[in-house]
């Protein structure tokens, strides 16, 4: 969300309505914009009451975990970002998140060692690659000549 969608302060300067005029009301805010939170909120709320983790969960669960997420993930995108520009890229690898979470103590012991592990994905073969990108040149080739 930008910050357009959640700036309140355009609402202040609406003037107050006559009694007759009840049924315009201001735009309605998400939680997530109430919060200042880039996560959403009610999504998150949805995904705990249906994940049945407990009986009952507060209003402020939703807000809470959307808030730890939104900083977990700020801090590993800004770590990975770093590791990037030192390396001259402007995209962020794969590559470069596992050296975040393996260069942070506490993001290793958070993930547990999910990011960590390096899987070597098998390089395509030259047959099926060998004619990509390649035009086919039927009608271009040129007549055998032989210079002397």
């Amino acid at each position: 969300m930008s910050d357009d969608q959640c700036d309140t302060d355009s609402f202040e300067d609406l003037e107050p309505e006559p009694s007759y005029r009840r049924g315009r009301r201001k735009p309605k805010t998400s939680r997530s914009c109430r919060a200042g939170l880039i996560f959403p909120v009610s999504r998150i709320d949805r995904f705990l009451r249906k994940g049945d983790y407990a009986e009952r969960i507060g209003s402020g669960a939703s807000v809470y975990m959307a808030a730890v997420l939104q900083y977990l993930t700020y801090d590993l995108v800004d770590i990975a970002g770093n590791i990037a520009m030192g390396a001259c890229r402007r995209r962020i690898a794969p590559s470069h998140l596992n050296q975040a979470v393996s260069g942070d103590s506490e993001l290793q012991s958070l993930f547990g060692g999910v990011l960590t592990q390096e899987k070597n994905c098998p390089k395509k073969s030259s047959a099926t690659s060998s004619r990509k990108g390649k035009k086919s040149s039927k009608g271009l080739r040129a007549p055998n000549v032989i210079v002397a």
